[in-house]
């Protein structure tokens, strides 16, 4: 199942290019990737059948027991087999649909990596995994359908459709953590339902989960995103409205009936709301005017029947569901398709401009009048067995399911009058007024829609082989128990066929009394004067109000009142939290008293207090690296000594940097506050902040931990990295890919900041003037340089073993070469920069990059150590990772140099 993901994941990736290659035929090649998926698929049929499942874990982030699991049973693989199948016809639509749109290719990545998306949420197992593809359908529905991204409604309806999804998988997202830890287990297929249903958290998990799921499944109140959908060009439109997106909700709440299911609450919710969502898009679908927006609101019916069938929890009514979900993507997604192809060929969706176009396009008529049929729930197609069924639930579950069934009845007669309006008003009858002479479709739009209406009077036809191979697995996996499957064409006269009769005589009706009731019911609506897309423009300009009033109170432009309130918060917050603690607190151990560490830390205070008195900008700088010497002492105090030169350069280098950049700002009025009033509150403020944080620090290191990684390190050092300096061993071997990522940032820093300081002065660069020009002290200055050049790669040479290392060798070096340059200027200096520093950087990320390739080329890990003992000394990749961060970190300060001082005025 990975391999099937990794195909999709393939084919999206190669679409733009393939597109531009073979621009004709992009969707004939790239259909491929989804048939082929579709095929496994289908080849494992017999095994999901005979009661098995498949099953496939990757770890994912090992430490908090996350994986990414794949699994495979009935319930996954019809949903697999529709996403997949009717993907691979809406490939070859799209294709031919937009063949001459210059993004087609970018339109096919999008449609693939959507496809993904969707079979991976039906395939996960693991909770999370379920969420990540959950949130990528998302933004990748919110990239189909914003593709026509210059209109306003395309960006409008994508918007609306991420914002309440989005949102709706938030409260998913709690739902299933909330679900994890009740249940002890982060996978679907080991969820015990006796566990959760006598669990205090229930009614929370259960409103969460449905919540995250209306949102996702369109119902009402979130009907609104779906219809407005319809804006994304036709092939998205009949993917995301027959067997994707608006099925995941669905798929999700069918997933976890067996264990939610038991709930009274549960099949209440389900039967209400989808009950309601069903009878008002019908009541919407059948007023609608365009085409594709009727078909969009057909969808938010059934969608609302399968929430209801869901909660119906009986035999027929679970039948119902999976028959419905097989049915309704068969027939929606070739309705979808044929009014793409009509408005392709017509020029228009208008049911008042269309008529008589079975004359034009014989073919996509078929399709139509087979899909329409099925729509509408005639015999023998598939739709026609699962409205039996679906009646014959209702009608079981006593009056209430009787009353429901009376608004079934009513919801279902309106779907075939609109099923009429689609066939019968578009395809027969007298010549329309087209904008452009119709013309019959070019196979790949015409193909898909035939295959699908033809799949549905197919299986309703020959119904006992979905029935063994397709509906009672899929079955099994939504009931709470054992379900006897038994599909059939005729069950003699019964209630649901006397439902179904009436639903049929009121659909003709209903058609044949279209314009009145139509009117009436845009006289309701215009009565009515609400709608849910007004409802949602105004919550937006609320929420927006309600933003600027907020941004107004807090963005004020004063960062001291920002310093002061986060410093109260965090140290109000901490203060709070360390209460419960004091037992802690008061048993803590402290490390015992040096002269040295305390020197240290009454340097750092006057210093931080010099910084906090006393005024001008390069007396600030001066007060804070005397705080850096003071904690430089302090690590030197407590052993400590690569992490005090580190320190100690770090804050040479900082000094020299900010006075540079200091004369060349403009001088600026002091910005202290001047009421006594206000001096004492950030006076208070500073403290509680410090007090807090120190409270923090000493909780932290005083409660115990699992193990002692300190003594493994301090074990393994030797043995495992072949050096005594523990701290050195840990950043270039154990720790490497994470040092790796810390010279990138470097690096990426350096070259960002460098641009930024540089300014608009390049062209000074060359002829930097000398900072002391004085000749005793630049004669003096060459050996200086040299030697700290040379003491800089003896502690990179020595780092494994003694203190030192590629971090702190490259910020010696560039204090040295920050003196030379210093003292004789850019046009003066003797070629400080023979090469150039940006190059250095590079120099210094590839050879720290190389050294884990090498690792991965002997058969480690990335960045695993190899290591040769030539007369006995030991030389590894180690060495080689530690001269790319030298070179990184002293190239950085180089480069950052180099602009600051070729810019100076």
């Amino acid at each position: 199942m990975l391999y099937l993901l990794a195909i999709i994941a393939l084919a999206a990736l190669l679409a733009p290019w393939l597109t531009q290659r073979l621009p004709q035929r992009a969707g004939w090649v790239l259909m491929l990737a989804p048939l082929a998926a579709f095929a496994w698929l289908a080849s494992q049929i017999p095994l999901v059948a005979g009661g098995e499942a498949l099953l496939e874990t990757l770890d994912w982030v090992p430490a908090l027991g996350i994986q990414l699991g794949l699994r495979l049973d009935g319930l996954s693989l019809l949903f697999a087999l529709l996403i997949s199948g009717i993907g691979a016809l809406i490939v070859l639509y799209a294709g031919a649909y937009l063949v001459d749109h210059h993004q087609l290719g970018r339109f096919h990545a999008y449609l693939l990596l959507f496809m993904l998306a969707m079979l991976g949420l039906v395939l996960a197992d693991d909770f999370i995994a379920l969420f990540v593809f959950w949130e990528l359908t998302s933004i990748t529905s919110f990239l189909l359908i914003s593709f026509n991204h210059k209109q306003g409604e395309s960006r409008r309806a994508a918007l609306q459709a991420l914002l309440i999804t989005g949102g709706g998988g938030l409260a998913l997202l709690a739902g299933l953590i909330l679900l994890g830890s009740v249940s002890q287990t982060w996978q679907f297929s080991q969820l015990d339902a006796s566990q959760v249903e006598e669990h205090a958290l229930l009614p929370a998990i259960m409103l969460l989960v449905l919540l995250g799921c209306f949102t996702k499944s369109a119902q009402i109140p979130f009907h609104i995103w779906l219809p407005n959908a319809m804006n994304a060009p036709t092939p998205v439109s009949a993917y995301l409205h027959s067997a994707t997106m608006v099925k995941a909700g669905i798929y999700l709440l069918a997933r976890l009936n067996p264990v939610l299911g038991g709930s009274v609450g549960w099949g209440t919710l389900l039967i209400g709301f989808g009950a309601a969502t069903a009878l008002l898009g019908a009541f919407l679908a059948f007023r609608q005017t365009d085409l594709k927006r009727l078909l969009a609101y057909t969808t938010v019916t059934v969608l609302g029947q399968l929430t209801m069938l869901i909660g119906t929890n009986n035999s027929y009514g679970l039948q119902a569901f999976v028959l419905y979900v097989v049915a309704h993507s068969l027939y929606k997604g070739a309705l979808f398709m044929a009014v793409g192809a009509v408005d392709h060929a017509t020029g228009t969706r208008e049911l008042a401009r269309l008529g008589g176009l079975i004359r034009f396009m014989p073919l996509t008529a078929a399709a139509v009048a087979l899909a329409a049929f099925s729509n509408a729930g005639l015999p023998p197609f598939f739709g026609f067995i699962a409205k039996e069924f679906k009646y014959t639930g209702l009608i079981a579950m006593g009056p209430i399911g009787q009353a429901v069934t009376l608004v079934m009845i009513l919801t279902n007669a309106l779907m075939f009058a609109t099923a009429c309006l689609v066939f019968i008003h578009s395809f027969l009858g007298r010549r329309g007024d087209y904008p452009k002479t119709p013309h019959e479709v070019s196979p790949a739009m015409w193909i898909g829609p035939m295959l699908l209406a033809i799949g549905g009077l197919l299986l309703g036809a020959w119904n006992a082989w979905s029935e063994t191979w397709l509906v009672n697995t899929a079955v099994q996996a939504v009931a709470r128990g054992t379900v006897d499957v038994n599909l059939y064409l005729w069950g003699g006269i019964t209630p649901a066929l006397l439902a179904s009769l009436l639903t049929i005589a009121l659909g003709i009706l209903f058609y044949g009394l279209r314009d009145p009731l139509r009117a009436l019911i845009e006289r309701i609506n215009n009565a009515w004067n609400l709608s849910g897309d007004l409802l949602w423009d105004r919550l937006l300009k609320r929420l927006f109000l309600f933003a600027e009033l907020l941004a107004a109170r807090f963005q004020h432009g004063s960062l001291r009142q920002h310093l002061l309130l986060l410093g109260l918060t965090i140290g109000g917050l901490l203060l709070f939290s360390l209460v419960p603690a004091s037992q802690v607190l008061s048993n803590a151990s402290f490390s015992p008293v040096s002269l040295l560490g305390v020197a240290g830390c009454l340097l750092a205070l006057a210093g931080a207090a010099a910084a906090a008195l006393l005024p001008g900008r390069l007396t600030l700088m001066a007060a804070l690296g005397t705080c850096g010497l003071g904690l430089a002492l302090f690590f030197v105090a407590v052993n400590a000594p690569d992490v005090a030169m580190a320190q100690l350069m770090v804050e040479t280098l900082s000094v020299v940097f900010l006075a540079l950049v200091f004369r060349r700002m403009p001088s600026m009025p002091g910005s202290g506050a001047r009421a006594p009033w206000k001096r004492r509150l950030h006076a208070a403020v500073a403290i509680l902040f410090g007090l807090s944080v120190a409270g923090a620090l000493i909780l932290a290191v005083s409660l115990p931990l699992p193990g002692n990684i300190a003594a493994w390190y301090l074990d393994n050092s030797l043995s495992g990295g072949h050096g005594r300096n523990v701290v050195n061993v840990i950043l270039v071997d154990f720790r490497a890919f994470d040092t790796l990522g810390e010279i990138l940032v470097v690096a990426l820093s350096a070259l960002a900041a460098a641009t930024l300081l540089a300014g608009d002065n390049h062209a000074r660069q060359a002829t930097g003037e000398a900072e002391f020009a004085s000749l005793l002290l630049q004669q003096g200055m060459r050996p200086l340089a040299a030697l700290l050049l040379a003491a800089a790669l003896l502690l990179l040479w020595r780092g494994h073993n003694l203190p030192g290392g590629g971090f702190i060798g490259g910020l010696i070096a560039a204090c040295g070469m920050t003196l030379l340059l210093l003292t004789f200027g850019n046009g003066n200096s003797p070629r400080p920069y023979a090469i150039d520093p940006s190059r250095l950087i590079g120099l210094g990320l590839g050879c720290a990059a190389g050294a884990g390739v090498l690792g991965l080329l002997a058969g480690k890990a990335f960045l695993g150590g190899l290591w040769w003992f030539p007369a006995g000394l030991p030389l590894g990749t180690p060495l080689l990772f530690d001269i790319g961060v030298f070179l990184t970190v002293f190239g950085a300060a180089m480069h950052m140099l180099k602009q600051l001082t070729g810019a100076q005025r």
